[in-house]
């Protein structure tokens, strides 16, 4: 017996959509999307903030403050922190000290896997069986031993840390107090300073959070608020996305680049709806994509012009008044 499968009407709409994003992204060289999402995305899609990203070095190393990065979601919080965290390892600080760094980039964790993420960043070792308050004894211990022993210097990144239950912020609490008084009676004049630097990073909302259940290190920490892209930085996370995607990013000269098909006028439009928020403005210029997209069978022109960026824009705000 034969059974015939009948393709139904959504699959075949969205094997249509997707032939027609093919047929642009192969019109203007790309090998798939340029504006596809990325969990971790590849280093040289970064658009770095050279001033800023100087000013977080600069806290880190005079050893004074922790640090919390603060902005909305997309805003480009995680990729400073990597920025941060790629440049150290080659640092010293004020006293002459190297670093050792480590990150924890999961949230929604709880005490004990606050704790294991922690050690894991920082390889420090530790048995499964432990509880969280020995893992991060352990943590602590080894932070000291290699301030003393290495001179070395531990900075801890630790990415939207509201997100965390409210124990796992004791966790934090008891490395940013480092060393103990213990561990100052037990090596003697070595320890007359902070050992683990934080460097945090959440919205508005999370700093918020960490004022009310951990004053003591807010108290402590510098919040630094993540600066948008203007239009110049906003046309280069564009260009660079383009040249990932057409396999050319080695060559990537952010002071000479193409940003075709995109108009520089559709990129500035795209960027005033966005605030200058890096995740909002991938999303928009996905639209525009698709608009432009259907454009091409129509016209054989797979530009996005200003009147596709506004037409976009137009239909992202409606859409989210209605959300709203």
């Amino acid at each position: 017996m034969t059974i015939a499968v009948h393709e139904s009407a959504l699959i075949r709409h969205f094997n249509t959509r997707r032939e027609t994003l093919r047929a642009w992204e192969e019109r203007i060289g790309a090998r798939f999307s340029p504006f596809r999402g990325f969990k971790m995305p590849d280093s040289r899609l970064y658009c770095e903030h050279p001033d800023f990203l100087d000013s977080i070095v600069d806290l880190i190393i005079t050893n004074e403050r922790h640090i919390f990065l603060r902005g909305p979601v997309g805003s480009g919080k995680s990729t400073l922190m990597l920025l941060a965290l790629r440049d150290l390892p080659t640092l010293a600080d004020r006293r002459g000290n190297k670093f050792i760094t480590g990150y924890v980039g999961m949230t929604g964790l709880y005490e004990k896997q606050m704790a294991a993420a922690i050690a894991d960043s920082l390889r420090v070792k530790y048995r499964r069986s432990w509880e969280s308050s020995q893992i991060i004894e352990a943590v602590a211990r080894e932070c000291v031993r290699r301030y003393v022993e290495e001179h070395c210097r531990t900075a801890l990144f630790i990415e939207d840390v509201a997100d965390n239950q409210e124990a796992a912020f004791h966790k934090l609490r008891y490395l940013a107090d480092l060393p103990t008084e213990e561990m100052k009676e037990e090596y003697g004049g070595a320890l007359d300073e902070p050992v683990v630097t934080l460097i945090m990073s959440g919205t508005m909302m999370y700093w918020n959070a960490m004022l009310s259940f951990l004053p003591q290190i807010a108290d402590r920490t510098e919040p630094l608020d993540v600066p948008p892209f203007d239009d110049a930085k906003a046309k280069e996370f564009i260009g660079r996305r383009l040249a990932y995607a057409r396999g050319e990013i080695d060559s990537f000269d952010p002071n000479d680049f193409d940003i075709y098909p995109f108009e520089e006028e559709a990129i500035e439009i795209i960027n005033a709806a966005a605030r200058g928020n890096p995740r909002d403005i991938r999303m928009l210029a996905r639209g525009c994509q698709q608009v432009a997209a259907e454009r091409l069978k129509e016209t054989g022109d797979p530009s996005i012009t200003v009147e596709i960026a506004t037409l976009v824009v137009d239909a992202y705000s409606a859409l989210l008044k209605e959300v709203q």
